[in-house]
């Protein structure tokens, strides 16, 4: 923690110079402009509320998803579940409150209890870059409910060009990847392949995360699976584009991914499997007429198929105290799922009164789960209490149809030089349709509810951008964002126990809607070759889903209610170029949560966060030191008995040398080997073991790459 401080204190130091001396008129400025210091005019080009991350940012890192590279941006978090599939969490943000799509695709995992999150889907060998929208000002999508997570991926340049890279790792973590790819004026291809693979980490505490739970616990794993797989991931890509004719452009973008033997210690079964394909296809004609500047069409297809039981844990055994002797099966309890997302849409942009879009999009999504469960049950014996045990199906997720059909406008005006406004409006009508009856396990809990939903909403939001001079931007912004509750929280059903230990699982057909009124304030400051970004928001949300205990009269379950709640932080961000090749980041978020019905804190709100970086780059070879800090977490949701979580620091190096076509990165992670646990590493929804996950010990990384 001293040693953080201490770098926050020499950064404090370093940019006091450069602002007390403009660095533009600094003779050791006077160098070609560099990849680091482009990407500084390239952010402060974007506007208050946009961030992006770039390739360079993910070689360089030893994450292992999409959330672990980006959660770097200053308000972004993760939900960690085990050695991979982190959920991103934007100002405390997760889950279904969150849009993340590829190339403006919508793709969802097939896991109840997200093994499989969105971002989940994806390589990092397949990526160009991520767009993050903070705020519900993404008008495009429904449901950005707190902000906008788009991953874009590589587009094809022309002539032959190639990256290969592969690494290692502690914790025997390896990754490969492989892009080639040809391009002409008319006609471009690209394929790529990557693998990952890694075996459980281990803590500071020299233990791995199989090794969690107590001797006791059923989750336990058994003592023959704990050095299992922690990652295990295949993908294969390939794009294609064609011009038939100038500004007209057709881009084909398949991908099929596989994942196979992976371990969750946060859930209380592992995946057995997880695979996908995604189908991408777009045309685009540009240049119209004087007006009709841009017409798009865009239709997408992808599925997921997902298996997962507890044949690792002792809970697989007859005897999970003791964990020994064999059931019937491999397993005491297993869940296969499938979720099945189309989706398109067709719009138009045009010199109107400015720049004007109008758009019409729909997607459809498919989900149905079926829940296997060693258990109980009873038969009449002539007064005899019979008792029977058996595997018993039950349809998790009851084949449920969600159905959504959108139209938007959106409006950008210069009304002066200085003064930019962009609004925009938005209709959905949504359907959805549990086409399993399970009537009479909602029943147990439910007096009045529909397995048919139709959700009727208005999405709008204005924001306004004002160039006070060269150097500064304000921004303030008003955003309205609605979400409709999906199908694990409306429809779920797994009857287990019916007991606090054990309790149900059942979701409530009669949610509303979640409907988010923000406010966010803001600025930009680009001196030099310094620039500042802030941002302070305050969400009303109205109907905000959370998890709560029912009482049936007789049995026990987790469900979900509306209620309405406030969010409420900001967060601040520095990236300096000094002198003498030195470059500098800070970057500081906060986020408070409260539940106003409950009188309560929202669960799994991070807590007070910050970063700080010193890097040293010439180009053909850099070194970096990062410190990384959160404080105490206490503002817990106590209806949940949510935990608290300790403050904790830690310290992390990296450095590459470039020669020729190659380039090699190495890293140290957590130097000083400390134990600690992030805040959002434990939560009751919904089949959660109940055990917080440590994050990694000191682990050591390399990759080495070619690109031509």
């Amino acid at each position: 923690m001293k040693i953080v401080l201490f770098l926050y204190l020499i950064l404090i130091l370093l940019c006091v110079s450069i602002f007390a001396d403009d660095g533009s008129k600094n003779a050791v400025f006077d160098e070609e402009i560099d990849t680091l210091l482009e990407e500084i005019e390239v952010k402060g080009e974007k506007d208050t509320e946009v961030e992006t991350f770039e390739t360079r940012q993910v070689r360089e890192s030893n994450a292992k998803d999409i959330t672990e590279a980006i959660e770097n941006i200053a308000g972004i978090s993760k939900l960690r579940k085990g050695g991979i599939a982190n959920d991103i969490v934007l100002r405390g943000f997760k889950g279904e409150n969150l849009n993340v799509l590829i190339d403006g695709v919508r793709i969802y995992g097939a896991c109840p209890n997200r093994m499989d999150p969105n971002e989940f889907h994806i390589d990092f060998a397949e990526v160009e870059r991520v767009e993050l929208l903070k705020g519900p000002y993404d008008i495009r999508n429904r449901g950005s409910l707190s902000g906008l997570v788009n991953v874009k991926t590589k587009t094809i340049a022309e002539g032959f060009h190639t990256d290969v890279d592969t690494g290692y790792g502690s914790f025997d973590s390896v990754h490969s990847s492989a892009t080639a790819s040809y391009g002409t004026k008319r006609f471009s291809i690209l394929g790529g392949a990557a693998f990952k693979y890694s075996k459980p980490y281990k803590s500071a505490d020299d233990k791995r995360f199989t090794e969690v739970y107590s001797s006791t616990a059923i989750n336990r794993y058994r003592d023959d699976r704990i050095d299992g797989t922690a990652i295990n991931m295949k993908s294969g890509w390939t794009k294609a584009t064609y011009s038939p004719i100038d500004n007209h452009a057709l881009e084909l973008s398949y991908t099929r991914q596989e994942v196979d033997n992976v371990y969750y210690p946060y859930l209380s079964m592992d995946a057995v499997s997880d695979d996908t394909d995604r189908l991408n296809a777009t045309y685009k004609v540009e240049d119209i007429t004087e007006q009709f500047k841009e017409l798009s069409t865009q239709f997408y297809y992808n599925d997921v198929q997902h298996d997962m039981d507890d044949s690792n844990r002792c809970s697989s055994t007859s005897n999970p105290t003791e964990c020994t002797k064999s059931m019937f099966r491999a397993y005491s309890m297993k869940t296969y799922a499938e979720t099945e997302t189309s989706g398109g849409r067709i719009e138009g942009k045009f010199s109107l009164f400015g720049t004007t879009a109008f758009g019409v999009d729909y997607y459809v999504r498919k989900w149905g789960a079926t829940t296997t469960m060693y258990g109980s049950t009873h038969a009449d014996g002539g007064g005899q209490d019979l008792r029977h045990y058996a595997y018993m199906d039950q349809n998790s997720i009851p084949n449920v149809e969600s159905v959504n059909v959108g139209i938007y406008a959106q409006q950008s005006n210069d009304i002066t030089d200085a003064l930019k406004v962009v609004s925009g409006l938005r209709y959905d009508h949504a359907y959805s349709d549990a086409t399993i009856d399970r009537s009479s396990f909602y029943k147990l809990y439910f007096k009045d509810y529909s397995l048919t939903n139709r959700d009727d909403d208005i999405s709008a939001n204005v924001q306004f951008n004002y160039d006070v001079n060269k150097e500064l931007t304000l921004f303030t912004g008003y955003g309205r964002s609605v979400r409709v509750p999906d199908a694990t929280e409306r429809y779920f059903a797994l009857k287990r126990g019916g007991t606090k230990e054990k309790p149900d699982r059942v979701g409530n057909p009669s949610l509303a809607s979640v409907k988010n009124d923000e406010m966010d304030i803001g600025l930009k400051y680009k001196l030099g070759r310094a620039l500042l970004k802030g941002q302070l928001f305050y969400s009303f949300l109205n109907d905000f889903i959370v998890v709560r205990d029912a009482w049936s009269g007789e049995r026990y379950a987790y469900t979900y209610k509306n209620v309405n709640a406030a969010m409420y932080g900001g967060e601040t961000s520095l990236n300096v170029a000094l002198p003498y090749d030195l470059y500098a980041y800070a970057g500081l978020a906060y986020t408070v949560g409260k539940n106003e019905t409950d009188s309560t804190y929202l669960a799994e709100i991070p807590p007070l966060n910050s970063r700080v970086s010193l890097r040293y780059d010439k180009t053909k070879y850099f070194g970096e030191v990062e410190g990384v800090v959160a404080s105490d977490q206490d503002d817990v949701d106590g209806k949940l008995a949510e935990e608290g979580t300790s403050g904790w620091g830690i310290l992390n190096l990296k450095a590459g040398y470039k020669y020729k076509d190659y380039t090699l990165y190495a890293g140290i992670a957590n130097v000083l080997d400390n134990q600690y646990y992030e805040h959002l590493s434990y939560y009751k929804d919904p089949f959660s073991s109940g055990v917080k996950v440590p994050e990694p010990g000191r682990n050591y990384y390399f990759t080495l790459q070619y690109s031509l």
